[in-house]
């Protein structure tokens, strides 16, 4: 009879196995994070809460693939496989920059600058009763040529009028403003985009049921036509509250948190429902653009989501394109959080690539510049479309 193991020996074999598992398990869900962008949250909303999931998935897997090495065991290419298959979806996240430096002023650019400015502090969410001024000085410094402001408001009279802000923005003199909703005799919100070049038409894309919107601007820049997109996706709308909860990431499992986090994942539910309706129409209108695009805004999703992947088809992102680092440009504790987003199609290239880590909103500004590369059809003319 073969003589029995020790039982330290077959107490590890045991544990390997387990952790085996447990590292397949994890690696299969991190490719289900891949096809999660594929399948529209109006059709499964289980799966905008697992791509949501993916760097918590991916950094569980690169631990196992540390912990295989150790151990001197193969079962590290379980991970590596994985995580190589997502290479896309890891540059969504992650940019390390290689690239030669280019020069600190890119010749015939066009620089685009989107925020969202958080209503600039109107409810005094954080105490600086300077934000509006604050923000404005700071977009008059970045002298971009086309802004656009998210959660933008502006008062009936005095100093925060809509006429105040545009004397204030000036050379930025041509306004495109949409407001979603309107508290008479208070103040209006919405959005808006403010250009050094004229605007040659404007449409509102309204959004069933929400006070989120987006706008399409067709702007004459020198003699070529291009067309500004400028959206806010549907909101989750957090309480402080929940916020909290988030951002500390530490849970007692008391009963008041497990109504909160259940409360919470079903408005975050109704939310990506609700996002799919939106990026839908808003995918259907960019798609009919005859002119060439650039789409700025907060999309209120991550790198690995059905609206990302929607709205990204066909289009460049100017993070990955020309960014460094995790991207991410929301305030708050939780890691890798990018939802503000610069997207655009060729003839465009992207360059500088750039967020100020200003405190003014729960959001950060981006500012990017972009040049038009030639591109020459079989007549000789440039592919870039005439007004």
């Amino acid at each position: 009879m073969p003589a029995e193991q020790p039982k330290p020996v077959a107490l590890r074999k045991f544990a390997v196995k387990i952790l085996l598992i447990i590292n397949i398990l994890l690696a299969l869900l991190l490719v289900l994070t891949y096809l999660s962008v594929y399948v529209s949250p109006d059709t499964s909303w289980i799966f905008a809460f697992i791509g949501m999931s993916y760097p918590f998935i991916l950094i569980l897997n690169v631990l196992f693939v540390v912990f295989w090495i150790v151990f001197r065991k193969w079962f590290f290419l379980i991970s590596v496989l994985c995580i190589v298959l997502g290479w896309n979806a890891f540059k969504r996240y992650f940019q390390f920059s290689f690239k030669k430096k280019e020069p600190a002023a890119v010749e015939n650019s066009i620089r685009v600058l989107t925020y969202n400015v958080r209503l600039f502090n109107y409810y005094q969410w954080h105490k600086d009763t300077a934000s509006w001024q604050k923000i404005v000085d700071y977009v008059r410094s970045e002298n971009p040529d086309i802004v656009c402001f998210q959660e933008f408001i502006t008062l009936p009279r005095g100093n925060h009028s809509l006429e105040s802000l545009k004397k204030q923005l000036a050379p930025l003199s041509y306004s495109h403003v949409y407001y979603t909703d309107r508290v008479p005799g208070k103040l209006n919100f919405g959005m808006a985009t403010f250009s050094k070049y004229p605007m040659v038409r404007k449409q509102m894309i309204e959004f069933e049921n929400s006070l989120n919107g987006s706008i399409c601007t067709d702007i004459l820049a020198g003699t070529d036509t291009i067309r500004i997109y400028n959206c806010h996706l549907q909101s989750i709308r957090l309480r402080k509250d929940y916020n909290d909860l988030l951002d500390s990431l530490i849970f007692n499992y008391s009963e008041k948190q497990l109504d909160e986090l259940k409360e919470l994942s079903v408005r975050m539910r109704q939310a990506f429902i609700q996002r799919a309706g939106q990026v839908d129409i808003l995918s259907k209108h960019m798609q009919s653009s005859p002119y060439p695009v650039i789409v700025c805004g907060d999309f209120n999703d991550t790198p690995v989501s059905y609206a990302y992947q929607k709205l990204s088809h066909n289009l460049k992102d100017a993070f990955t394109d020309s960014g460094s680092g995790t991207g991410k440009k929301h305030r708050g504790n939780l890691p890798f959080v990018r939802i503000d987003y610069v997207l655009y199609s060729p003839p465009f290239r992207s360059h500088h690539y750039h967020s100020e880590k200003i405190n003014h909103s729960d959001h950060f500004p981006l500012r990017i510049d972009f040049t038009v590369h030639e591109t020459a059809d079989s007549t000789g003319h440039n592919s870039l479309p005439k007004e």
